[in-house]
C-alpha cells in the first residue's frame, strides 16, 4: 500500500536499473482535491477519506510538516490529545505515532493483541468487564507497562508485541500461523485503527 501511494503522489526520486524511486508524499500532495477517490482506487477503502482529511487538517490546524515536528517537543499526553483532533487518528494510531515519530517512548500502542498479552504473560486483569479496547482498557494498559518499564514501555511493548508474533510464526500449528498472519495484519498502524 505504502509503495503505491509513493508512486502515485510521491515526487520521483531516482531510477535505478529498471525500478524508479518515489519519495513519501508531501502533505500537499495527500491533501488535494482528488487524493480520496485516488487512494480508493489504491485499494485504501474507508481509510481514504481519513488520510486526505487528516493531511488537510494537518496542513490547516496543526501548521504543516513543521507544526507536526514541534510536537515533539511538547509533553506526550499533549502531543498525543493534537494527534487525537485528527479525523480518523485514535488512541492507538496516536501512540504509534508518539512512539515512532515523536520520540515519546513512553507512548504504549495498545489493541486486542497487546490486551491478550498483557492478560497472557502478566495476569493482568486489565479492562474488566469491557469487550474491546476502549480509552479506559487503552489507559489501565498503558498505564501498567509505563508502571512496569518505565519511560521506554512502548518500545518495550514493541519487542513484547513482536516476540508474540514470531512465536506463532514459527509454530507448527497451522491454524496460529493464521492466527498470527490476522493479527499483524490488523494491528498495522493506520489512520483508522
Amino acid at each position: 500500500m505504502i509503495q503505491h501511494l509513493c508512486q502515485v503522489f510521491g515526487r520521483r526520486l531516482c531510477q535505478l536499473d529498471t525500478k524508479t524511486y518515489h519519495a513519501f508524499p508531501s502533505l500537499q500532495a495527500m491533501a488535494g482535491a482528488d487524493t480520496e477517490a485516488r487512494l480508493r482506487d489504491l485499494g485504501f477503502g474507508y481509510r481514504a477519506r481519513f488520510v486526505s482529511e487528516s493531511a488537510r487538517a494537518v496542513l490547516k490546524t496543526l501548521g504543516g510538516a513543521a507544526g507536526l515536528q514541534q510536537l515533539r517537543a511538547v509533553p506526550y499526553e499533549q502531543a498525543r490529545h493534537a494527534l487525537c483532533t485528527l479525523p480518523g487518528v485514535g488512541a492507538k494510531v496516536a501512540d504509534c505515532v508518539c512512539l515512532m515519530s515523536l520520540d515519546k517512548a513512553e507512548a504504549v500502542p495498545v489493541d486486542t493483541h497487546i490486551w491478550q498479552v498483557a492478560k497472557r504473560y502478566y495476569g493482568q486483569e486489565l479492562g474488566m468487564g469491557a469487550r474491546s479496547v476502549t480509552e479506559r482498557v487503552h489507559r489501565e494498559i498503558g498505564n501498567f507497562f509505563r508502571s512496569l518499564w518505565g519511560p521506554y514501555a512502548g518500545w518495550a511493548q514493541a519487542v513484547l508485541f513482536c516476540a508474540d508474533l514470531r512465536k506463532y510464526q514459527e509454530s507448527s500449528d497451522p491454524d496460529a500461523k493464521h492466527r498470527c498472519v490476522k493479527v499483524a495484519r490488523s494491528t498495522l498502524p493506520t489512520l483508522t485503527s
